[in-house]
């Protein structure tokens, strides 16, 4: 029997970034692989996940391309065909260099999403791929002692971040997506208001997995 394909498509949190050792968790506890762990055999759970990644913001200051929006395509494509696609981003696009308001990074993943759908479609042969949309973990109350404090406009990243699961809400539905609000099983760690803890990615990998299945 062919695996079914899940697809994790994200930022740090979904790479794996460990607030303590600046290094990246293990396999045992980074979400989408405890995920893996939670479905079992008959599921192969493939991590796309990129420190800094935005949704659709250049980032010259970053080495690479961090703009999820250039890479969606390519990355799809590649990994077609696919059962399920989970996309969890937008936290960086809350740092100070961007300024933007979350109805604005809301539309960013509407464009992202118009630019997928069809893409899948036309160019890929999937008229109707199941897409989860996740909204990220709320920035932590701690920020401003963060060690990332320098590039987050606290107060307005902290009260954006709460914002955005309202709006992804309404991107999913209109793209017929389903939706997920992390910040309902889990929140950044003590650390630096930014990542997730080991504890926190077994709250996400257990939540997400059972929308999966």
């Amino acid at each position: 029997m062919e695996k079914k394909r899940i697809i994790c498509f994200g930022d740090s949190n979904t790479w794996g970034y460990d607030p303590v050792s600046g290094s990246r968790y293990d396999e045992n506890t980074r979400w989408p692989m405890r995920m893996q762990q939670i479905l079992g055999e008959g599921y192969q759970v493939i991590e796309e996940g990129q420190n800094g990644r935005t949704i659709a913001c250049e980032d010259p200051w970053e080495w690479g391309n961090k703009k999820g929006m250039d890479y969606i395509l390519p990355m799809v494509e590649s990994h077609v065909p696919f059962d399920t696609l989970i996309i969890m981003l937008g936290s960086n696009d809350l740092k100070k260099k961007f300024h933007l308001p979350a109805g604005d990074i809301a539309g960013s993943l509407q464009n992202m999403l118009m630019q997928l759908r069809g893409f899948l479609k036309y160019k890929c042969g999937d008229a109707n791929p199941r897409i989860l949309i996740v909204s990220p973990v709320y920035i932590g109350e701690d920020i401003k002692s963060s060690p990332f404090a320098e590039f987050f406009d606290c107060d307005y990243a902290l009260e954006n971040s709460k914002r955005l699961a309202f709006w992804y809400k309404l991107v999913a539905d209109q793209f017929g997506c389903e939706f997920f609000d992390a910040a309902t099983v889990a929140e950044a760690g003590k650390v630096d208001s930014l990542h997730l803890s080991a504890e926190g990615h077994l709250k996400l990998a257990e939540a997400l997995a059972d929308i999966v299945k």
